[in-house]
């Protein structure tokens, strides 16, 4: 765990920002007794990264449980962030099934600066692996891509998709 409080200290100098499974919490919050109940009080991706105003790489392995770190609203409430768009690099791992990607796939088609790289849950449900096979399909079958190819990692995906989707995303 780590408190919002400690993320303020640094924000403002940070131009690198590397998380890997750590739940920012909300201070203000009377604290859980137990880890697992910390999702409960844990601050959105979205506020996180309002906070770093001068990042430039912003890396983020979520915890297994990401409850309230990623949400419904939280492709939308990202792209209201003016430093978002101007990002260098954007990359999330372990991405539950709640993150409206349709969503967010609409962004990608117009971004032209941000390396984005986006790895899904081994938890997400069919349905939803079939919403990114066909965005990964799209993607690998425009022949003229006037954006940034992204990098989008689930689980099972074809190794032969993987592959060219990765060799795309090193080519930006």
């Amino acid at each position: 765990m780590f408190s919002y409080n400690d993320l303020m200290v640094i924000a403002s100098k940070c131009e690198m920002f590397h998380l890997s499974n750590v739940v920012i919490i909300n201070k203000d919050e009377v604290l859980p007794e137990k880890a697992i109940d910390s999702f409960k009080t844990a601050i959105s991706l979205e506020a996180v990264l309002k906070a770093l105003p001068n990042v430039k790489t912003f890396r983020y392995w979520l915890p297994k449980n990401s409850l309230n770190i990623i949400t419904t609203k939280t492709d939308k409430e990202l792209l209201k962030i003016p430093h978002f768009l101007n990002l260098d690099k954007f990359e999330i791992i372990q991405i539950p099934d709640i993150f409206d990607i349709k969503s967010f796939y609409g962004y990608i088609k117009e971004n032209k600066k941000t390396k984005i790289d986006l790895h899904f849950s081994d938890q997400t449900s069919n349905e939803y692996k079939t919403q990114l096979q066909t965005i990964v399909d799209e993607i690998l079958e425009t022949e003229k891509r006037d954006y940034k190819v992204p990098r989008i990692v689930f689980s099972p995906m074809a190794y032969s998709s993987f592959n060219k989707m990765d060799d795309l995303y090193r080519q930006n």
